[in-house]
């Protein structure tokens, strides 16, 4: 049954056609725009969560775009919206992708940059922490908050958690184990600091430097009820501090880091680290040649696991050394790391591919890196980024991505490249192979979606059931009159996915209602021809 409803909704996504205004299809200020992402490619597991356009929406591994939060099961992926100066996207779903929903929100506080998601629990809401622009020049820390929850639209107005100027180019957040948020920031100096926030972001109950200039920022996590700042200095020293609550912080401590030397010139490239749930931080980075100028440069990817020990590298020695940017992310007893590898091309004509590998024992072995966009062609896949935490019930991760951006890791000026693919960031799941093929998807909530909507030809309806049941799936015109039964009976828990063809109906609004033993579900559709 499993590979037959997977194999239906394949052949759904190659049938639809993206409308060509898709990139201006969320323009609904203030409020929560649903069912307006669709899958593009011939998986369901990667589908389009923001086109606005631009360069600058989501740019390196430290600020971190997507975040997943485990505990509901929530995947959250925010941007800068290029339509506007001060505007926001915020793009969520669950982690089967079955319901998606987009909110567009202006900053009133400046000009935002680099946007970063903060996937907090249901109850609390999500979070979102972003540095804007004080005049055209770096900038204020500020945070967000979703004060109705998750799927809710209700946003709180953003607050000023430096507050005032203090020159910060990155704006980063993370919520700590006693539910409050944890802002670090990245000043021009540069310094560390750090400010944090009660849960609804109305109260500093912290603030000061983490590390004073120059401090180099190496990555910042929060898992296994401890938050860590690494950083380093101009000679290559690692150092980091700790905290549970964001107000005592750990004396600055020295992590003896064995760097590797692959090449007769090396250099820090690219980094990032994690912390595992048994709260033990793991370092990835990638070690550059020096001596090589042309673009993409030859790399290594490595990870250490604790200080005083050798660099594992965990990338793709069969590549010719050119792998590049990596990401982490880390859950269970899992780490999962992300990385490119191009696969064509150089400058801005290079078409990279995304690989991970993984560890199933907190990164001490692992296993072989696999491509994840083997099967995509003509696109220039770019600015990976991996959720910082695993959903280890199914054995899969969460990542996203870019196409059509112009050297996506060497300089964040160049425009946009034109053509027959417009610049877009993709949100994909995946599960870990080796962990999750006989792991069963089982939706963790009811859900319906319905896309594209508007409907012209026709209409994709998924709906996913968590309990085993008698349902029923009704169209109703916007009047409450009877149109036509679309699915019933008895069903087992999953995702079931159907077509609609609207040919025989007038253009307007319909109602589409999911009823099942426990709960009920309505959906707006709209026919227009």
């Amino acid at each position: 049954m499993k590979s037959y409803i997977f194999l239906l909704f394949t052949n759904i996504i190659q049938a639809i056609t993206v409308p060509a205004n898709i990139d201006w299809a969320k323009i609904d200020e203030g409020t929560g725009c649903c069912d307006k992402h669709i899958p593009v490619m011939t998986s369901p597991h990667i589908v389009v969560a923001d086109s606005s356009i631009g360069q600058y929406t989501m740019w390196t591994q430290m600020q971190e775009c997507l975040a997943y939060n485990p505990t509901d099961g929530y995947i959250q992926f925010v941007c800068r919206n290029f339509m506007g100066g001060s505007v926001i996207d915020v793009w969520q779903s669950d982690k089967n992708f079955s319901v998606f929903l987009t909110d567009i929100i202006v900053q009133q506080l400046g000009s935002p940059r680099y946007p970063h998601s903060i996937a907090s629990p249901d109850g609390r809401g999500p979070h979102l922490s972003v540095p804007c622009l004080v005049v055209s020049t770096w900038g204020l820390m500020v945070g967000q908050y979703e004060s109705g929850g998750w799927f809710s639209s209700i946003w709180n107005p953003p607050v000023d958690v430096g507050p005032g100027d203090v020159d910060v180019h990155k704006c980063i957040g993370k919520q700590l184990p006693n539910g409050n948020i944890l802002f670090i920031g990245i000043t021009i100096t540069p310094d560390i600091i750090y400010r944090t926030r009660s849960v609804d972001l109305s109260q500093e109950l912290g603030s000061g430097v983490v590390a004073p200039g120059p401090g180099y920022y190496f990555g910042f996590d929060i898992n296994g009820g401890i938050a860590c700042v690494f950083f380093y200095d101009a000679n290559l020293n690692v150092y980091y501090r700790t905290t549970t609550d964001g107000i005592d912080w750990s004396p600055i401590q020295t992590y003896n880091i064995v760097w590797p030397t692959p090449f007769t010139n090396n250099v820090l490239r690219w980094c990032q680290m994690a912390v595992t749930d048994a709260g033990n931080p793991i370092l990835v980075f990638d070690m550059r040649d020096g001596d090589d100028q042309d673009y993409p440069w030859v790399g290594k990817v490595y990870v250490s696991v604790a200080p005083g020990q050798p660099c594992i590298e965990v990338g793709n020695p069969a590549s010719g050394a050119v792998n590049n940017y990596p990401t982490i992310a880390a859950g269970g007893n899992y780490v999962v790391v992300l990385f490119g590898q191009p696969r064509s091309g150089s400058d801005s004509n290079t078409v990279w591919d995304i690989y991970y590998n993984y560890s199933t024992n907190n990164g001490v072995t692992w296993s072989t890196p696999r491509n994840l966009t083997s099967g995509i062609t003509n696109r220039n896949n770019c600015l990976w980024q991996i959720a910082k935490r695993l959903d280890t019930t199914n054995g899969q991760f969460f990542f996203v991505s870019g196409c059509a951006i112009a050297f996506p890791m060497r300089d964040i000026s160049p425009e946009i490249v034109t053509g027959s693919y417009p610049s877009r960031w993709y949100v994909g799941r995946s599960s870990i192979v080796g962990i999750a093929e006989n792991k069963a998807e089982i939706p963790n909530k009811l859900a319906l979606n319905i896309a594209p909507n508007p409907v012209r030809n026709y209409a994709g309806i998924i709906y996913a059931l968590p309990k085993s049941g008698n349902v029923s799936l009704t169209l109703y015109t916007a009047d409450g009159r009877h149109v036509k039964t679309i699915d019933q009976g008895y069903k087992n828990a999953g995702f079931y996915h159907l077509k609609i063809y609207p040919h025989k109906l007038a253009n307007g609004v319909y109602i589409v209602v999911l009823k099942t033993e426990n709960k009920n579900l309505t959906g707006k559709l709209v026919i227009a021809r």
